[in-house]
């Protein structure tokens, strides 16, 4: 993957001196968090973008014929799922349309399931609107992580739990999960009459011959399920694209596309739309560049933690562009992990407790950048535990 040197001058989230400073205790430290790329974007969607600023009228717009063509192509392609335009409503953000999700089809005090250590944002989602969280931790077995089905089972029995918010590819901890799996866990929902909604957007990240499986291959044995997704991952573009639900049941729907008419939501934006179709059209052999790249870099992180003999132990990802470091041979302490990690090695990591107590002692490895930055990173967190 090709580095763009000009994001170093951007205004980014990432490398913010005021965030770092606030976040890690020093504006002087290598971003190595936020979940974005470091990458430029594909030279199709650029020389689109580009073409589409010289045409420089700038109205209302809508999404044309050949955008839904594309979207549906790819939609095919790479997950042979049959997408109905009749089934999406489109969002700025996938924690937008969960937070009206959440509104629509469930009541204040009602408990919304999660799989912690997971995407910290599902937790402010749910207390923002005056829901309560119900873990269903996810458990750590020979490396890998599973769901523990005996105490979903327990908590979807519950009358007040209405929805479970499931991360498929799982951030942080790189599960993909299994058609089994995903069978299980429908079941367990249409026995009790839980409310899916699937948050996919790392779906086409796919590591070491890993296969994605989308809660929509089983619409006919449980249609209650709403999938929330963006290929803002995917290519780079989380500054620039949006969002879109997809919601198999028709009431379902219809009760979803009131609120955002009410809201105004979904209107076009023209670049978000030339990026998007664009990447359609294009994006292909970029991804598959970029997921060489990433397996790279988790086997160089791999090879170093082996290599050095160091207690870190990494969690082998299937998907996604992070990596899930377990400091639990090492430390006893989070707040002494952080720290020591952080100030030490100048590298600034998500921690693990950021995702829930669950987390604590683990921290998270954004390895979306050129394979030099992830061997320096990974031997100056080595050698700062040394």
């Amino acid at each position: 993957m090709n580095l763009d040197k000009k994001l170093d001058s951007l205004p980014l989230t990432k490398s913010n001196p005021s965030t770092l400073l606030s976040l890690f205790g020093s504006s002087e430290i290598s971003a190595m968090w936020v979940a974005d790329m470091d990458f430029e974007i594909d030279k199709s969607i650029q020389d689109s973008l580009i073409s589409r600023i010289n045409n420089s009228g700038f109205a209302y717009e809508y999404k044309p014929e050949s955008f839904f063509n594309a979207q549906k192509k790819w939609y095919q392609n790479q997950y042979k799922l049959d997408l109905n335009q009749e089934q999406i409503l489109y969002s700025p953000s996938i924690t937008t349309s969960i937070a009206i999700i959440l509104d629509v089809f469930t009541n204040e005090g009602d408990g919304i399931i999660i799989q912690p250590p997971v995407f910290m944002e599902f937790r402010e989602v749910i207390r923002n609107t005056k829901r309560k969280i119900i873990k269903n931790s996810l458990v750590l077995e020979n490396g890998r992580y599973k769901i523990d089905f005996i105490d979903l089972e327990k908590k979807a029995q519950e009358a007040k739990n209405k929805i479970l918010i499931l991360c498929n590819p799982h951030n942080p901890v790189g599960r993909v999960w299994s058609k089994d799996e995903l069978l299980t866990l429908i079941s367990i929902c249409k026995k009790n009459n839980i409310l899916i909604i699937s948050d996919e957007i790392h779906k086409d990240i796919m590591l070491f011959d890993h296969k994605f499986e989308s809660v929509l291959q089983f619409k006919d044995i449980w249609d209650q399920i709403i999938v929330c997704t963006s290929e803002a991952k995917t290519f780079n573009l989380c500054g620039i694209s949006d969002s879109m639900v997809i919601i198999p049941n028709n009431n379902n729907f219809n009760f979803l596309k009131k609120i955002f008419n009410k809201y105004n939501l979904g209107r076009t934006n023209a670049l978000t739309r030339v990026a998007l179709e664009t990447a359609y059209e294009n994006g292909e052999n970029w991804l598959k560049d970029l997921i060489r790249t990433i397996q790279c870099n988790v086997n160089i992180v791999e090879q170093e933690l082996e290599s050095s003999k160091s207690k870190i132990k990494l969690i082998r990802p299937e998907g996604t562009y992070q990596v899930w470091l377990d400091f639990r041979g090492v430390f006893e302490d989070t707040k002494e992990m952080f720290s020591q990690i952080t100030l030490k090695s100048g590298i600034a990591l998500n921690a693990g407790h950021w995702y829930g107590r669950e987390g604590a002692l683990f921290m998270r490895m954004n390895i979306a950048t050129s394979t030099e930055k992830v061997k320096y990173a990974i031997t100056q967190i080595i050698n700062s535990i040394e």
